[in-house]
């Protein structure tokens, strides 16, 4: 969203929002707190569900310079429907619901919303297509080469194998084998808490193969 902003705008909602600190894997909100929409000022925001066995599963990550919470402000609740942890020392610009209601007189955030909105429906029917037509080793390569574009530090993905599981809607075993597959073709190698794309061209021209055919 804030690359769509210009440093005036920016400027705005620094002043409109409070900005919070928050340390590594510290709880930022839990579901069924209320509702806000907050800014990644630094670090990131991993998103996680509650699953009946008390395990946590993750759904997105959040990245620097993104939004999140905008569409509950919006809902007749108006609250949060996931637990939301810190990944890194993380710094936010939150806004509740009347600071959101200045930041919607603000054109130009209205319409870096109005894009964010239609740029995530696009993503999330592109997953869905995906999970439904993909083998679930492609979908994985495809999706850990969305996470290798988008990181802070493309050396090294911070994700356990449960979160990846939890994002492709599969089980860690599955995620654990195709993984495994990968690593077997020099793609990527795991560690503690982590995945690295060690060769990001070679995955990709293999991703491209196999979307080919």
């Amino acid at each position: 969203m804030l690359d769509d902003l210009s440093p005036a705008v920016r400027a705005r909602l620094a002043e409109i929002g409070q900005r919070r600190q928050f340390r590594d894997q510290e709880l930022i909100h839990s579901a069924g707190d209320p509702a806000y929409m907050a800014i990644v000022i630094e670090g990131a925001v991993r998103l996680c569900r509650l699953r009946a066995n008390g395990t946590q599963t993750m759904v997105t990550m959040v990245l620097k310079g993104q939004n999140i919470g905008d569409l509950q402000l919006f809902s007749r609740r108006k609250v949060k429907t996931h637990d939301a942890f810190a990944v890194g020392d993380t710094v936010l610009d939150i806004y509740d619901e009347r600071a959101f209601q200045r930041v919607l007189e603000i054109p130009e955030v209205m319409i870096a919303l109005y894009r964010t909105v239609a740029l995530r429906l696009m993503g999330t029917m592109e997953m869905n297509d995906d999970l439904r037509s993909l083998p679930r080793e492609v979908h994985l390569a495809k999706t850990l080469m969305a996470m290798h574009r988008r990181a802070k530090d493309p050396s090294s993905l911070f994700c356990l194998q449960e979160d990846l599981a939890g994002v492709l809607g599969v089980t860690t075993m599955t995620v654990s084998k195709c993984l495994a597959n990968l690593k077997q073709l020099g793609f990527v190698e795991t560690g503690y808490r982590r995945v690295r794309v060690i060769d990001p061209h070679g995955l990709r021209g293999w991703l491209n193969g196999q979307l080919n055919r």
